[in-house]
């Protein structure tokens, strides 16, 4: 080492005892832990910085910068002038005891760089070795830490390059010490990889014509747009709003913070929630109306960012159709910073949507107003966004009858608005029960619209209200679905984006596979705007989108979307619901199996490995080799006593539910009074593919404990529907008559092994 290294130091005085007989490495050492906690300590001043301007203090960018630059700057500088002071304590204790050989050698650990050592190691591993302590909120984000610690060995290496006499050598080793952070650099830049992704069938289904125009088509109306609010910071709920309202007293549902958070949140938004205010983005068509009105919300964000505007896509596209569209203002419900509400605030993100709608009414009585006669309450529909889309269900809920804490709030009849139409997009679901119990949606046709690689809500949460609602209080009603699989959670808002995690942790995040924002939101105007369409407008052509896909798809982006439709009028054969295999849910009726492994009555486990699904299907596994098929006998004379014909389909959902390959041919099989009919089901949509999702770069970042993306499985499992017209069948085979139907057969591809799921069997008239 003597002939590459210079002795030089500054740390310590040459005449220390432990620094005379120490080896000639040490110096060498000494520069690297130099350099080591210098470039980490810059590192974590600038991703500190980055991390202020990216979420938003209210201060302006510069400030904020500056403000969490100096945060990180001080909790590093403390720890450095503690480890300083504990030196010098111990220096005066040990030289007192006499032990100067103990003292000799922890003087000879320079205190600056060992103070700066602790204050990086626990600004960067603080949650990991304390998961539930303050940790959790003093530590850098994810993709910092790795920023931090590449610097860090950077700089180790150059100062440590200081050292060397050699030239080129010295330039190689500040070169190599460069290497980590240009590594780090580039992988957070790099997208991500999309090789993985299912495809499509390469089977084409035989696709009748559109019998609806595309609704993601703009309407016939001109759209003017106006703005509504109680005051506060921003302009267009304040001196710039067209319409003044009242703030409502929401600190019965959630009374907010206290201390020191609560002066924050005070001192950012002017109010408390004794005042939330009622602020709203308005986008109406130019008529005379009544048009049918649509709020939409948004879910939780950095409250100092506001979401509302995110919608004006959507909400511009439903006013040119004739409807008038409010995006809510309900950002100051978010989190902020180092503080979230944690759903505590779910209650009152629905209320605070029925007293818009008590707005919303006066307006429409009060003579000299603008929207005065021009809105039709008695059609009025709820999109709601991740917790949003949480909250327009319990809305809908709250509309017929205060839950919980929402009757001290309001008095009986106060709402019962005519809510017609629920959209929940990319929603979480259970996080409020009201007394004690999930909610199920009784009253209101009900849309879910999610996404296979939502890096937030990372497992369909959405499914369980999906399955509970019912048409118990909707005799007309519907619900349906539409899984996009190369979607995420934030581009159905144009503030969010593709950061799922928030600006940095998105850098985490693979994107590849991710449909461009422009395809994720002409996604939503079909399936939305079609829903709205059929629900508050009663278009029930546009109900086909969910149950006859191929029909729209040219409308709609490259790759696998997933459907289920469910209506009122099904006429259920059998959903699982008696606890036996062999049993039907129609009585009278049997099922058998051919050549299966296992058939049984089975749950729905979700990604995350923990959340089920409430409704249970029939899970049919075969071996290669066999003629494996499922048999559904009905009741005799079922099929006359409730009336099939040819006007009606056959309806069921499968789920691919195997771990790897594919699904070979499915064919269904009908018999009536002898005459057997046997269509493939790709004549009628694609066969259901297996949907691997890689939310992440690498497997090892969803299990860090600061990431939260915890899925036990790389697939989701979702059911698609399928609806065979019986005139299908009769157009095979003519002397096949629909209302003889005795027997229902489901004849599968033994030539390797199959997994799935079937359920929710019967008909329905298209």
């Amino acid at each position: 080492m003597t002939n590459l290294i210079e002795y030089t130091s500054t740390d310590a005085a040459p005449s220390s005892p432990s620094r005379r007989d120490a080896p000639v490495a040490l110096p060498f050492l000494l520069a690297i832990g130099r350099g080591f906690t210098l470039a980490g300590w810059g590192a974590i001043i600038l991703v500190s910085g980055i991390f202020g301007a990216t979420v938003h203090w209210g201060l302006g960018r510069v400030l904020d910068f500056s403000l969490m630059a100096l945060a990180g700057f001080l909790f590093v500088f403390l720890f450095e002038g503690l480890a300083v002071l504990l030196w010098k304590l111990l220096n005066a204790i040990l030289s007192r005891a006499h032990l100067d050989t103990l003292n000799g050698y922890i003087q000879a650990i320079p205190a600056a760089i060992a103070g700066r050592f602790v204050g990086i190691g626990l600004i960067v591993f603080g949650d990991v070795l304390w998961p539930e302590s303050i940790f959790q909120h003093v530590t850098i984000a994810l993709p910092g830490k790795f920023i931090v610690m590449a610097a860090a060995v950077g700089g180790g290496f150059i100062f440590a390059a200081r050292l060397v006499k050699r030239p080129f050598a010295r330039w190689a080793v500040a070169a190599l010490g460069l290497l980590p952070l240009l590594a780090v650099i580039l992988w957070l830049a790099w997208p991500g990889t999309d090789a993985y992704l299912a495809q499509a069938s390469p089977v084409e289904p035989q696709v009748p014509a559109p019998v609806m125009p595309n609704p993601a088509l703009p309407g016939p109306y001109a759209v003017a747009t106006l703005s509504y609010g109680s005051g506060g910071r921003r302009p267009e709920f304040a001196e710039g709003a067209t319409l003044t309202t009242r703030p409502v007293d929401g600190s019965p549902l959630f009374a907010g913070y206290s201390g020191l958070i609560g002066d924050y949140f005070r001192w950012y938004n002017g109010f408390d929630l004794t005042a939330a205010p009622l602020n709203g983005l308005v986008w109406y068509p130019q008529g005379e109306g009544p048009f049918p009105l649509v709020l939409i919300v948004h879910g939780n964000h950095n409250m100092t960012e506001p979401s509302d505007p995110g919608y004006a896509y959507l909400a511009e596209h439903l006013a040119s159709r004739g409807m008038i569209a409010v995006s809510v203002d309900e950002n100051y419900l978010n989190g902020f910073n180092l503080t979230d509400p944690d759903m505590a605030e779910m209650p009152l993100r629905a209320w605070l949507l029925l007293k818009h709608l008590e707005q919303w009414r006066d307006w429409n009585a009060a003579p000299g107003n603008p929207f005065y006669g021009r809105v039709d309450m008695e059609r009025v529909g709820l999109i709601g966004h991740s917790r949003g889309g949480e909250a327009v269900a319990h809305a809908a809920e709250m509309n017929a009858r205060p839950i919980d804490a929402a009757a001290a709030v309001s008095k009986g009849g106060d709402f019962g608005f005519g809510i017609r139409g629920v959209v929940a997009l990319a929603p979480c679901d259970n996080r409020y029960r009201p007394a004690g119990r999930p909610l199920h949606l009784k009253n209101a046709d009900y849309l879910l619209l999610a996404s296979g690689h939502d890096g937030d809500m990372y497992y369909l949460d959405g499914l369980g209200q999906y399955a509970r609602a019912t048409f118990a209080e909707n005799p007309d009603g519907f619900k349906a679905l539409a899984y996009l699989y190369r979607g995420n959670h934030g581009n159905f808002n144009s503030v969010w984006g593709d950061n799922d995690k928030g600006w940095f942790n998105s850098l985490l995040l693979n994107r590849k596979p991710l449909l461009t924002v422009e395809e994720q939101q002409q996604a939503a105007l079909v399936f939305i705007t079609g829903f709205l369409e059929a629900s508050l407008n009663g278009r029930d052509e546009y109900r086909a989108l969910f149950y006859d896909l191929p029909a729209a798809r040219a409308w709609l982006p490259t790759g696998v979307i997933v459907t289920q439709y469910m209506d009122a009028d099904f006429i259920q054969v059998d959903a699982n619901t008696t606890g036996s295999r062999e049993e039907l849910d129609v009585p009278g009726g049997s099922a058998e199996v051919r050549d299966m492994t296992a058939w049984r009555n089975a749950g729905r486990l979700l990604r995350d490995g923990v959340t089920t699904v409430p409704n249970r299907g029939m899970l049919l596994e075969w071996a290669a080799g066999g003629d494996p098929a499922y048999i559904l006998n009905l009741p005799e004379g079922m099929a006359a006593e409730r009336g099939l014909s040819l006007d009606h389909a056959l309806s069921f959902t499968l789920a691919h539910m195997a771990e790897s390959g594919t699904i070979g041919r499915i064919w269904v099989e009908l018999e009536a009074k002898g005459v057997v009919v046997r269509l493939p089901l790709d004549q009628f949509g694609p066969m259901p593919p297996l949907l691997p999702a890689q939310l992440v770069k690498a497997d090892w970042i969803a299990e860090m404990p600061s990431y939260e993306i915890d899925t036990r499985t790389p697939y989701e499992r979702v059911d698609q529907t399928y609806d065979l017209p019986l005139a299908a069948f009769a157009a095979a085979d003519p002397d096949f008559q629909p209302e003889s139907l005795s027997i229902v057969r489901f004849l599968f591809d033994g030539a390797a092994d199959g997994r799935i799921m079937v359920d929710e069997i019967g008909f329905r008239t298209p």
